[in-house]
């Protein structure tokens, strides 16, 4: 999927959701942007390489709440909420996945990491047995099915 099909997709789905009430405090879609230099910054402390489109999206519309999924944020807004660096370093120290997004369920969707470079496709990590399992070809991908919640 390029960003202009998921721009179009995502244009339609605040759309839908404009005219709806959201309980007090929910955002629908909250956004902290990253900057290249906060992109390099967490490359270099998670000694990785991020997928191109992730970065992209991230410097476009950033970490945090995304409908039905929440992004974590490259750089937090306090000491006290979670990030990509924070996140990554106390859980996944072995440099072979890369959190994105909490399931919930202390399970996680992520990179998996090969030779310091994330992998393009998203992947689940079960926290029961560390078992990695494909559930997106890509970033893009991933942000419909998951937060946008096409095609279910």
């Amino acid at each position: 999927m390029e960003f202009e099909e998921f721009q179009a997709l995502l244009s339609t789905a605040r759309a839908k959701r404009a005219g709806l009430s959201s309980p007090e405090g929910l955002e629908v879609f909250e956004s902290r942007r990253a900057s290249e230099a906060e992109l390099l910054d967490v490359e270099e402390a998670l000694q990785v390489q991020l997928p191109v489109t992730y970065r992209e999206f991230m410097k476009r519309h950033g970490g945090g709440m995304f409908l039905f999924l929440d992004l974590l944020p490259v750089v937090a807004s306090d000491d006290h909420e979670d990030d990509l660096r924070k996140v990554n370093v106390a859980e996944f120290g072995n440099g072979d996945f890369v959190a994105i997004a909490p399931v919930g369920t202390g399970d996680w969707w992520g990179f998996s990491v090969i030779e310091g470079r994330c992998a393009d496709q998203v992947d689940f990590w079960d926290h029961e047995d560390g078992q990695v399992q494909f559930a997106a070809i890509g970033f893009l991908e991933f942000l419909a099915h998951e937060g946008l919640r096409l095609g279910r």
